[in-house]
C-alpha cells in the first residue's frame, strides 16, 4: 500500500497541512475541543423553559432555525477541513497504511512547528536570551530549585502553575541536603536528569506515592483504588465530605495525577526517552483519546476482557473460566456487583498496616439482588471489565490524559497503537550502533576535536572498548549516560541532549561521572 505514496514528499506535505489546518482553526477560532467555538451553539435548556410564555414560540422557532444553520456552517467548514488536510486525512483515519519510522519523523516535525509558533525559533538558547531581554521578561515561572529527597513535589509546587508553558524550556537547580545549590554545567543535561528523576520517583510503585501500580509483568498504569483511599482516609479523620478541605485534598490528589501527563507530555515533547514501561491497555487510552474527529475530552477507548488481561491475570482467568464453564453458572453464586479492597494507610508489601476495606458496588440497578445466570454471564464479564478498566480508574486517567494533552495534542498521539507508543516513550530495543552513537559524539574541553578531524588518542581508546562490549554492556553504558539502555528511535542524531564526551581534570584516580 505504501508504495502509492511518495515517503520523501509524504513528510513534508503532511507537515505543511499540519501548518494550514492550524491557520484555519485559529481564523474560525476553534475551541481547544476541535468544534469552532460559538457560544450560540450551545443549548442551555432556556428555550424549553420559556416554551409555554405566552408570544414566545415564534422567537424560539428563529432561534432553533439559526442554530441549525449554524451547525450547518460548522459541519461545512470541518469538511473543508478534512478536504484541503487529506494526508493528515491518511494519519488519522489509517495512520498504519504510514511505515512507524516516518510517523515519528512526522511526530518529530509537528513539535517543532508547534515550538517555533510559540517562541518563534526550535533553540532553547535563543528563546532565553529572547525573554532576558524582552520588556516583559517571564523566566522567572520557568526557573526552578528542587531537592534531590523531594523532586516530585518540588516539581510539582513549583510548575503545576505554569500548565502550558512547561513546554518552553525550564531551568532547573538541584540543591542537595545541605541546601546548597549544586555545581553543573547545563547542556540540556540536567533538564533531562530532572525529568527522568521527576518520572522515577512518580511512577515508583514502591515510593509511597502510590498513584501508579505494577502489573505482573512490572507494567504500570494508575492505581484504580487512589482516589477511594485519599477519601477514607479522610472519612476516617472525621471530615465531612464536600467540606473545603476534603474538595482541595481530593483535588490535590487529581492534580498531580494531572501534573504527571505534563511531565510524561514534556519528555516526549523534548524526545528525551525515560525508562518506564506501561500497561498496554492504558497506553490504548492515549492513542485513542482525542484526535481529529474527537473532542479531547473524549475517548474510543472500550473495555473488554483481553484488555483485564494486563491489569489483573488472576481475575481475567477466573472470568474466561466463568465464560466457558459447562454447569450451571447459578449455581456459583455470582451476583451484578464487585467489591473493591482498599488499603487506605499502607499498602500491603508494608511490613505493617491496617486491615484492608472492601467497598461493594453494584454493577447494575438492583444487581446485589440479581443473581449471574448462563444467560448473562457476558454481560456481567463486561460489566466487570469495564469497572475494573474505565470506571474504578476514570478520574486518575482523565486527569492524567488532561495533563498530556496540555503537552501533545491528542491528534499526533492517534498516529500510534499502544505498542508503538511505548517505543515512543521508552526507546527502541534494537541493538545499538556504535558507529552511530560514535558518529553524533560531541567533545568537549581537553578532547574537543581539532581542525583535522581527528580525535584524541583516550577517545580513540574508548571507543575500541564500546566496540568490544556485549549488547548488555552497551545497554548498560547507555542507561549510566542517558538514564535509558534503549536507542533513540530514529538513530543517535536524534537524542536530546547528544551524547557527549569531555574530560574532568588532571586527577586520574577519578572515575567516570555523568
Amino acid at each position: 500500500m505504501t508504495r502509492w505514496f511518495e515517503m520523501d514528499r509524504f513528510i513534508p506535505a503532511v507537515v505543511q497541512e499540519e501548518e494550514e489546518k492550524h491557520k484555519i482553526e485559529e481564523s474560525y477560532d476553534v475551541d481547544a475541543d476541535g468544534e469552532i467555538d460559538d457560544p450560540m451553539d450551545e443549548d442551555t435548556g432556556e428555550e424549553e423553559a420559556h416554551d409555554d410564555l405566552i408570544g414566545t414560540q415564534r422567537i424560539q422557532q428563529v432561534r432553533r432555525i439559526e442554530r441549525v444553520k449554524r451547525q450547518q456552517r460548522k459541519a461545512s467548514r470541518r469538511k473543508y477541513l478534512e478536504s484541503v488536510t487529506p494526508r493528515l486525512e491518511i494519519l488519522q483515519n489509517m495512520p498504519f497504511f504510514i511505515p512507524f519510522a516516518t510517523r515519528v519523523q512526522i511526530f518529530r516535525h509537528f513539535v517543532l512547528l508547534d515550538q517555533i509558533r510559540r517562541r518563534g525559533t526550535a533553540d532553547a538558547d535563543l528563546w532565553r536570551f529572547s525573554m532576558m531581554n524582552s520588556s516583559r521578561p517571564d523566566m522567572g515561572r520557568h526557573r526552578a530549585k528542587v531537592h534531590r529527597e523531594s523532586i516530585f513535589d518540588d516539581a510539582f509546587n513549583q510548575y503545576y502553575d505554569l500548565g502550558e508553558g512547561l513546554k518552553e524550556p525550564i531551568q532547573i537547580s538541584f540543591v542537595d541536603k545541605f541546601d546548597t545549590v549544586e555545581e553543573g554545567i547545563d547542556g540540556g543535561g540536567v533538564t533531562k536528569e530532572f525529568l527522568t528523576s521527576v518520572t522515577s520517583e512518580a511512577f515508583n510503585s514502591m515510593n509511597g506515592l502510590d498513584m501508579f501500580v505494577e502489573n505482573d509483568q512490572h507494567l504500570l498504569y494508575p492505581n484504580p483504588t487512589a482516589l477511594d483511599e485519599r477519601k477514607e482516609l479522610l472519612r476516617q479523620a472525621g471530615e465531612p465530605e464536600g467540606s473545603p478541605y476534603y474538595n482541595d485534598t481530593v483535588r490535590d490528589l487529581l492534580r498531580r495525577f494531572e501534573f504527571m501527563g505534563r511531565i510524561m507530555g514534556k519528555c516526549l515533547y523534548e524526545g528525551i526517552l525515560v525508562d518506564i514501561h506501561f500497561a498496554p491497555f492504558f497506553l490504548l487510552k492515549w492513542s485513542l483519546t482525542g484526535g481529529l474527529n474527537a473532542a479531547t475530552r473524549e475517548s474510543a477507548y472500550r473495555a473488554n476482557l483481553n484488555d483485564l488481561r494486563d491489569l489483573d491475570e488472576a481475575l481475567y482467568q477466573g472470568l474466561l473460566q466463568l465464560k466457558n464453564y459447562p454447569g450451571n453458572v447459578e449455581s456459583l453464586g455470582l451476583t451484578f456487583e464487585v467489591t473493591d479492597t482498599l488499603f487506605p494507610s499502607d499498602r500491603p508489601t508494608t511490613s505493617s498496616h491496617q486491615p484492608p476495606i472492601a467497598h461493594t458496588h453494584e454493577l447494575r440497578p438492583g444487581g446485589s439482588q440479581m443473581a449471574v445466570t448462563n444467560a448473562d454471564r457476558l454481560v456481567y464479564i463486561s460489566y466487570i471489565s469495564r469497572h475494573r478498566l474505565s470506571v474504578q480508574p476514570f478520574h486518575q486517567t482523565a486527569a492524567f490524559l488532561k495533563g498530556l494533552a496540555t503537552i501533545i495534542a491528542p491528534a499526533w498521539l492517534s498516529m500510534f497503537n499502544q505498542h508503538e507508543l511505548q517505543t515512543l516513550v521508552s526507546g527502541t530495543a534494537d541493538s545499538i550502533s556504535v558507529p552511530d552513537l560514535r558518529r553524533n559524539t560531541q567533545y568537549g574541553g581537553l578532547y574537543a576535536l581539532g581542525d583535522d578531524g581527528v580525535e584524541h588518542p583516550t577517545i580513540q581508546i574508548f571507543w575500541r572498548v564500546v566496540e568490544g562490549f556485549s549488547a548488555e554492556e552497551k545497554g548498560k553504558l547507555l542507561r549510566f549516560v542517558t538514564s535509558t539502555p534503549r536507542a533513540p528511535l530514529l538513530g543517535f542524531g536524534n537524542l536530546n541532549p547528544r551524547f557527549s564526551i569531555r574530560d574532568s581534570g588532571r586527577d586520574e584516580t577519578r572515575l567516570p561521572t555523568t
